[in-house]
């Protein structure tokens, strides 16, 4: 299924993120992040904050973290930021 929601992306020229269900990041300087098509947290304090995704997630670690914004599919995290690592079903996968 993943194959083909790659193809019509690609085929029909439509973000990726928006037929399957990717998260978008959106980073403001190094205080504030937007992420669409979370799902939901897993850890929430002032120094780390973990977002779930479809197939990981988001780590965020700094100082003085909060939530700024949380809606359905998206949030807003302000803070210092220190890293931001994605990591694939418990993997660290990428850093930010």
């Amino acid at each position: 299924m993943r194959r083909f929601s790659e193809f019509v992306a690609n085929t029909m020229r439509v973000p990726k993120d928006a037929v399957m269900d990717l998260p978008r990041l959106s980073v403001c300087g190094d205080r504030e992040i937007y992420i669409e098509n979370h799902k939901g947290l897993a850890e929430y304090t002032d120094t780390d904050i973990r977002v779930k995704m479809r197939d990981g997630i988001m780590h965020i670690s700094g100082k003085e973290l909060r939530i700024i914004v949380m809606k359905y599919g998206s949030i807003v995290i302000n803070g210092i930021f220190g890293a931001v690592i994605y990591e694939n079903n418990g993997d660290k996968y990428k850093k930010c």
